[in-house]
């Protein structure tokens, strides 16, 4: 229940501010974006590292759709509603003697935590109101709710890679909502109405990752995300 008032919040407060921008007579734009994110649960100084040796970037796609809500000049309001995946990786690769062959034995553990964030970002873009193309810069909090967890294995042994095994994990343990931060930079294409968009965004988690009242264990979800997307005006 707690993730769906969490999106319905979010749903009312932008149609809010649609509503409000209407209004005021305002360009507002509605849009769409997906991309691929290399992220990584990390801590400070390499604290998870000390325990697991060294963890990997994974590999997850993310989507969203937003408004874009001109406020002055290049200026602008984009609140978000993204789904995106955050988490780690660890991989081993031995090898096993067998016979005097060594032979590969190895496997991998991904944990893949699903999140629904709402990024409240403003955009700044350069250039005369004339030009096609222009570059901008993002940034802005971030606010996300944990949805759901899952670890990822797979097993590599000698020429045979098993298919990967997905187990759901419990969430007690895990801060639920998220608080963080967002900023990137971009170039944008007017299509005479519609617009198009390719974008890089660096994003990283205040919270800790982790709930445990025993330890405050210094844990946090960062992302390198590329993305791309379209936009197009609504009617007055």
């Amino acid at each position: 229940m707690k993730i769906y008032h969490f999106v319905r919040l979010n749903f009312a407060f932008i149609v809010g501010l649609m509503f409000a921008a209407s209004t005021a007579q305002a360009q507002v734009s509605i849009g769409a974006r997906g991309g691929a994110s290399l992220a990584k649960t990390t801590g400070n100084g390499g604290f998870v590292e000390n325990f697991t040796g060294n963890l990997n970037y994974i590999i997850s796609g993310n989507g969203g759709v937003f408004l874009q809500v001109p406020i002055s000049g290049g200026l602008s309001f984009r609140p978000e509603i993204a789904y995106t995946q955050s988490g780690a990786g660890i991989s081993s690769n031995d090898l096993l003697d067998l016979v005097g062959v060594n032979l590969p034995l190895g496997g991998s553990l991904k944990q893949r935590l699903t999140y629904i964030q709402a990024p409240l970002l403003l955009q700044y873009e350069f250039g005369d109101a004339g030009n096609r193309v222009k570059p901008y810069v993002v940034a802005g909090p971030t606010f996300s709710y944990l949805a759901d967890g899952k670890i990822v294995s797979r097993a590599d042994l000698i020429i045979f890679r098993t298919q990967p095994n997905r187990t759901s994990i419990g969430l007690g343990g895990f801060n639920r909502f998220e608080v963080g931060g967002a900023g990137g930079v971009g170039l944008s294409f007017d299509l005479g109405g519609a617009k198009l968009f390719v974008e890089g965004r660096y994003q990283r988690g205040f919270t800790r990752v982790y709930d445990t009242p025993m330890v405050q264990v210094p844990v946090h979800n960062q992302s390198f995300t590329a993305l791309a997307g379209f936009s197009i005006p609504l009617g007055r």
